[in-house]
């Protein structure tokens, strides 16, 4: 596959597009039952890949249920990732709460040779939710800017936070403590039953 240079909507949607399939064929070979929930909808909201597991149940009363998950997939071919969220909203954990329906899939798509390979971080609802308040915390409170940053500002996870790393403390920062604390979620597909 080729680099696609025109970096317009259209090839947003096609590398969006390319992330979800890459995920649903992760999830399949897992051994779970998947499909892509913008097939029937386009762009379904807060969801893209609906998958099952036959070897967990949904809860004790519904035994006969097969344990149900609403996955969001970002695919990006930069280290930081938009999360589909505002700064502001990052700052109103409640705001996340009510929004976030289930764990993410980050898709890192990077060029090698003329051909992508694809790094997988898989956060659980919680993880994310925890992930994306605190580091924008840090990133609108804790830095030494001359302007404020905008709350209407796409928020992004970079890889690195999501391999569990946080930030050192510098003359423009303070140190950033990730949630995750050195646990990283790359091919962490187990993640994707936890809430």
């Amino acid at each position: 596959m080729k680099e696609i240079t025109n970096r317009n909507q259209t090839w947003k949607a096609r590398i969006g597009a390319i992330g979800e399939h890459q995920v649903v064929s992760k999830l399949l070979q897992e051994g779970w039952d998947a499909f892509n929930a913008n097939c029937t909808i386009k762009n379904y909201k807060s969801i893209d890949i609906v998958c099952l597991n036959s070897d967990l149940k949904e809860s004790e009363e519904l035994w006969w249920k097969p344990k149900c998950s609403l996955v969001q997939v970002k695919t990006s071919v930069e280290k930081n990732i938009p999360t589909g969220f505002t700064i502001g909203q990052c700052l109103d954990k409640n705001i996340l709460e009510s929004m976030v329906k289930g764990p993410y899939v980050f898709v890192y798509a990077q060029l090698v040779n003329d051909e992508y390979t694809f790094h997988y971080y898989i956060i659980s609802r919680r993880q994310f939710i925890d992930l994306l308040y605190e580091s924008h915390q840090w990133y609108k409170y804790s830095w030494n800017r001359e302007k404020d940053i905008k709350d209407s500002s796409p928020a992004c996870l970079s890889t690195k936070w999501l391999s569990g790393v946080g930030e050192h403390e510098t003359d423009k920062h303070e140190k950033f403590i990730n949630p995750l604390q050195g646990v990283s979620t790359e091919n962490s597909w187990d993640n994707i039953w936890k809430d």
